[in-house]
């Protein structure tokens, strides 16, 4: 994509970051026990440090995010879930997804949900670690619905079709009905005209971290099959359910 720098962050680049800008936060973020925490406090840090697009790495992008997103405002773009999988799995139809999310520097919300970690912490005590989701989601839901930041609010802008940044499930959940169509949209690519970006939920600090060290993509196919056949490799049962459609 013209007119975009793609920056790869490393451990080593982000504790750099951290000590070296944000030192109360040093040993927030070393206390953190798994990646997934971790980067989930770093990619708060960075979009807010230098304004900017994040997105996981398990993420396709298709179309220019300009046509959506206006970099130049002072708004934090955010989207939810899939439908279908935030009512399955959290009983609720709008649960932030922080796979993606965007902002300028030193957007007043994003500065908000920065500065409530220690406070977070504080109240619940490093013991908090010992939950897996902890700075996700629902801590941006927290953080942005609070009275306190009700100043703010107007500094959000919550992408309604979610679709564009979400048009598939986690492919895992197959067996409900929801999910119908979207092994289909992984192998061909139909993810619609106007969808931006796919995130294909590898889940990389857990059930594909093997493969992800492991799998060689094939050089005569396109990404989408290399894509359904890394997945038929991470889920095989639900491949062999797949072979009589396919």
């Amino acid at each position: 994509m013209n007119g975009y720098e793609f920056m790869f962050w490393t451990d080593e680049m982000i504790l750099k970051l951290i000590s070296e800008e944000y030192p109360n936060f040093y040993n927030i973020y070393k206390l953190a026990r798994t990646g997934v925490q971790k980067g989930d406090i770093a990619r708060i840090i960075l979009v807010y440090h230098y304004g900017g697009i994040y997105i996981d790495l398990d993420v396709l992008i298709l179309k220019d995010f300009a046509e959506i997103l206006d970099m130049n405002s002072n708004k934090l773009y955010i989207t939810y879930e899939p439908l279908g999988q935030t009512t399955a799995l959290y009983n609720s139809d709008k649960y932030i997804c922080n796979a993606f999310f965007a902002a300028n520097k030193n957007n007043n919300m994003l500065r908000a949900i920065l500065n409530t970690i220690p406070e977070y912490i504080k109240n619940y005590t490093e013991n908090i670690f010992a939950k897996f989701d902890i700075f996700g989601g629902a801590y941006f839901k927290s953080v942005i619905e609070h009275p306190i930041n009700a100043m703010f609010k107007g500094d959000v802008y919550i992408i309604d079709d979610r679709e564009l940044f979400y048009p598939i499930n986690d492919l895992k959940f197959d067996d409900m009905p929801f999910t119908v169509g979207d092994w289909t949209k992984l192998k061909e690519g139909s993810y619609g005209k106007d969808t931006i970006m796919v995130h294909y939920w590898i889940h990389g600090d857990f059930e594909s971290k093997a493969l992800l060290n492991s799998y060689i993509p094939e050089m005569n196919k396109t990404i989408h099959e290399n894509m359904f056949g890394f997945f038929s490799k991470l889920y095989p049962s639900i491949a062999k359910k797949l072979i009589v459609l396919y």
